[in-house]
């Protein structure tokens, strides 16, 4: 009778498990890992603080960018090497990480013409840091600067390398052979009075023996510019935005992922809708992948369209309107020996530079009677007349709109880095979880309900990592504070696993995702893995440990 009810109960906590935690039918449970907060730096921060994180394992330290009014142009050390197992008891006001020395990229890099404009990113390979800096004025070229670090942590500086304008995203090679800058050439701040548009370009600057080459082999677009040597090979379902910009200005890189090998490298163009592929044994822009269009008329891809209706929040499918997914962040990982890429759908625009604007609100445009026969209901503020659209997209031969798209596909994808096929969308499954899982008091927040006429949530950053034998995704939420935890050791099945947010009022506590970096198991300074996260509002470092 004894082993009879034990057997039922193990068998209850089993289904209760897979409920839980979103066991596909047939599947048995998966491992299921804790996240917990046991570390933060707080103290004396403010926005500008730790939007980028790395870890440097031989001192045990978390590098992040400082960019700040008093401290422009800069990063620091936070130290981990005390870190403890035990969760935070406090974690909204707690600090308990040590403040390291503050680096002064400036001061070694300004000179010969070139001046500072601040720092976008960093990354760590073995003890060399890496670190990009755009110039003032962001239009002209940049650079990256290269600094040794020693076992306690200290910095010196090496070199600086030219690349293109405005480095944003950059990364070493797994191997560390290489590091890989995406160089976002930005339109000018003054775009509409002084016409300065950029190209957008990709550095790679080899490695060797730990020590950086003094150049950088810069890839552009104007390849695939129309009549060149490869324009043929633009898909043409790759956005060129600004009317009148060539393609190799139009192209924007953000954020860069690498093989497991070595070998390539994946970087999102944001507002190109699309993912490059650069070959980097023998450096060149292999391929473009479009990365398509969300069907937002399907129920799966309902939306939450409107910032004047009250909570709690309906998702709503409409017909013949769709979303650019326009990913932000980007990781690469393999299973079984496939590559995979996973990318952040964000959504963006250049409206803070061009004027008039590419979006408008759906209420404002003309909608095809044919297309849309319940125009005047849709055009309501609490249905979609509040969204922001692309305006210069879906017009008919009359300037009617037959199809609406959105910024963004408020969703995380997977797609296979060989064919560049989708093998995973999350649908409605982010905005879905945003708005069940935060307090119902907070959906009335401006972060929250004031974003829903523009890209919800908000995904913006993503990292995977191995946690005994399963892969885990870690996609930042800006807008909603969170981050969500996903398993993705079957790409074409995720399964949500956690939700993590510390934040009671997102007002206190960590705000706004904006870097992620994972520490294996086998580097942390606990034995277990760690998630880093930096916060771009609230300018904090948070420290999850991942069990």
């Amino acid at each position: 009778m004894k082993s009879t009810r034990q057997f039922l109960f193990r068998s209850l906590l089993a289904a209760a498990l897979m409920s839980a935690f979103g066991a596909h039918a047939g599947d048995s449970a998966p491992p299921v890992p804790q996240a917990q907060l046991i570390g933060r730096f707080a103290d004396g921060v403010s926005a500008g603080t730790a939007e980028i994180v790395a870890f440097h394992a031989a001192s045990r330290s978390a590098f992040i960018t400082v960019d700040r009014r008093n401290q422009p142009s800069s990063f620091q050390r936070v130290s981990l090497r005390g870190l403890s197992s035990s969760a935070l008891a406090n974690p909204v006001q707690a600090s308990n990480l040590t403040s390291g020395a503050i680096t002064s990229v400036a001061s070694h890099v300004n000179g010969n013409g070139f001046s500072a404009g601040g720092v976008q990113s960093l990354d760590i390979a073995g003890d060399l840091l890496a670190i990009a800096v755009q110039a003032s004025p962001k239009t002209d070229p940049g650079l990256v600067a290269f600094y040794r670090l020693d076992a306690q942590g200290n910095a010196s500086f090496l070199k600086k390398v030219n690349v293109g304008s405005l480095p944003d995203g950059l990364k070493f090679s797994p191997d560390g052979s290489q590091l890989v800058v995406a160089n976002e050439g930005e339109l000018s701040a003054t775009f509409a009075t002084d016409g300065i548009d950029p190209v957008g370009s990709i550095s790679i600057i080899p490695v060797k023996q730990g020590m950086p080459a003094d150049q950088a082999v810069t890839l552009d677009f104007s390849d695939f510019n129309a009549g060149a040597k490869r324009s043929i090979e633009l898909p043409a379902a790759v956005r060129i935005g600004r009317i009148g910009a060539s393609v190799a200005q139009d192209m924007e890189p953000e954020y860069v992922s690498i093989s497991a090998d070595s070998s390539r490298a994946y970087v999102t163009l944001q507002e190109n809708n699309a993912v490059a592929v650069v070959n980097l044994r023998q450096p060149h822009i292999e391929r473009l992948l479009p990365m398509g269009i969300k069907d937002h008329g399907l129920a799966r891809n309902a939306l939450a369209a409107s910032d004047q209706v009250e909570p709690p929040f309906k998702l709503k499918s409409y017909n013949q309107l769709f979303g650019l997914y326009m990913p932000d962040g980007i990781a690469t990982f393999r299973v079984n020996g496939s590559e995979y890429f996973i990318t952040a759908n964000e959504g963006d625009d250049r409206d803070d530079f061009q004027k008039p604007g590419e979006t408008a609100r759906v209420r404002s445009l003309a909608l095809d009677a044919a297309a849309f026969p319940d125009a005047a209901a849709l055009q309501a503020n609490h249905e979609l007349g509040r969204l922001n659209v692309f305006n210069t997209m879906g017009r008919n031969s009359q300037g009617q709109y037959e199809k609406l798209h959105t910024l963004g596909g408020r969703s995380f994808s997977i797609h296979n880095a060989r064919t560049g096929a989708q093998v995973y969308e999350s649908g409605s499954e982010l905005e879905s979880l945003a708005y069940s899982k935060l307090d119902a008091s907070l959906l009335g927040h401006a972060q929250v309900k004031g974003r829903l006429d523009n890209k919800g949530p908000e995904p913006e950053s993503v990292v995977v990592g191995q946690v005994g034998s399963r892969l885990y995704a870690f996609v930042g939420l800006e807008r909603a504070s969170a981050i969500a935890i996903y398993d993705v050791s079957k790409p074409a099945a995720p399964r949500f696993v956690q939700w993590l947010q510390n934040s009671t009022d997102l007002t206190n506590g960590d705000l706004s995702p904006e870097g992620l970096a994972f520490v294996p198991a086998a580097h942390s300074p606990t034995g277990n893995a760690l998630l880093l996260a930096g916060y771009e509002v609230s300018g904090s470092l948070a420290v999850y440990e991942i069990r």
